[in-house]
């Protein structure tokens, strides 16, 4: 029997498992499991016998990894292993012997990867990392949707209200069907900047993505205008949010079908949901001040950037350009970071006022350079493409009718 391959259910709960028997591997786990955002109580002691034995009374992860070392007969050990796998597990295997040949027999078998004692830090994140991502589903060919995600090299950069900019150029002069989606689930500010009340629904559409549907969407969703609505969420700080791989595709496959631009707001902390989303947009921006500490976390994040994107477009946004005391020369900052800047928005201390007092967008309505390069940096999301003109109706009925 053959090991299970990604298959068809999209609700992965737990998220990963590992069993394995030395210290000095359990502690490696240990690290690369808690730096994607995983309990280090996931990582158990012993082998791939006793992975069976957890697996016969729970839920199998959607990420496994398996010890078989020691293991006289390894197909074999791994069909037994299969049968108490579901479809959507992947498997890492990782043991004492390094053979081409049974390295060989496992992928035939369907494992993910293979992996040779002592554990290598980076072969083991790798190996996880691709295996994450093989769990989450591809969007559809047909997703007609533009993805942009914004991330923020350091808090109060105003990530945020740039997004916030954004998502209203995109839908009202542009005439687009907007999302703009918070994805911080305890701290996100859009609807706050926005006078709008989150909500309800957006943490359970992200931890139970079998549910998904555009009632559920619909009612999660709060209107700013016609053409723009914000998923968002206010979730209690002591709660753990538990995210799937499978989550954030497939909220995108069931909006884009009834929307024309989606704009993620990702939170900094880089868990599993931040990562989905900078690798999973069609443009992917990091938002910083020229500060000397946003110097440094803009190239760390342009350089995970690279890692989570090879071929994708990523863009630099330089925000508050003036505003912070002791900022460096853009061209200085261009040079220490080894990347232009697509975009640099001044600071406006007045129009920062006024959008704060009146629940606007920061560059709203206002025929400023800014707001012109602003635009000109939507269009690179949008294409060459005139702005469609609105369809009659709410389009959100529309989708809530299907």
């Amino acid at each position: 029997m053959n090991l299970p391959l990604i298959g068809q259910r999209a609700a992965l709960t737990p998220a990963f498992l590992a069993a394995v028997t030395d210290p000095g591997s359990r502690e490696a786990v240990q690290r690369a499991a808690t730096r994607l955002g995983w309990p280090a109580s996931a990582v158990r002691e012993g082998g791939a016998a006793s992975l069976r034995e957890l697996l016969r009374e729970a839920p199998a992860p959607g990420i496994l990894i398996a010890d078989v070392s020691g293991v006289t007969d390894v197909a074999a050990e791994m069909d037994a292993l299969a049968a108490v796998c579901d479809p959507h597990t992947r498997v890492i295997v990782v043991g004492e012997t390094n053979d081409i040949g049974l390295y060989r027999t496992l992928m035939r078998m369907g494992v993910s990867d293979y992996l040779v004692k002592p554990l290598d830090p980076v072969a083991l994140s790798e190996a996880l990392r691709r295996a994450e991502q093989a769990a989450a589903p591809e969007p559809s060919p047909t997703t007609a949707a533009r993805t942009l995600a914004l991330v923020g090299a350091r808090g109060g950069v105003g990530t945020t209200s740039v997004a916030i900019s954004l998502a209203w150029e995109l839908s009202q002069e542009r005439g687009l069907r907007t999302v703009l989606a918070d994805l911080d689930l305890q701290f996100g500010a859009a609807t706050l900047q926005l006078d709008l009340e989150p909500g309800r629904g957006l943490r359970e559409i992200l931890t139970s993505p079998d549910r998904i549907d555009a009632l559920l969407i619909g009612s999660a969703m709060a209107s700013h205008s016609e053409r723009l609505r914000v998923l968002a969420a206010e979730e209690p700080l002591e709660d753990d949010v538990e995210v799937g791989p499978a989550a954030l595709p497939t909220l995108l496959g069931v909006i884009s079908g009834d929307c024309d631009a989606v704009v993620m707001d990702v939170p900094r902390r880089m868990d599993r949901l931040s990562r989905e989303a900078l690798a999973r947009a069609d443009l992917a921006a990091v938002v910083t001040d020229l500060s000397l500490g946003g110097m440094r976390d803009a190239q760390r994040l342009l350089g995970l950037l690279a890692a989570l994107r090879p071929q994708g477009e990523v863009a630099l946004i330089a925000n508050r350009v003036g505003g912070v005391a002791g900022e460096l020369p853009q061209a200085e900052f261009e040079k220490a970071v080894g990347a232009g800047l697509d975009l640099a928005l001044p600071f406006d201390a007045k129009a920062a006022l006024a959008a704060a007092e009146t629940a606007r967008p920061l560059f709203a309505g206002r025929a400023s350079p800014a707001a012109v390069a602003l635009g000109g940096f939507a269009g690179r999301l949008t294409g060459a493409a005139t702005p469609a003109a609105p369809e009659k109706g709410s389009w959100l009925k529309k989708m809530l009718r299907r």
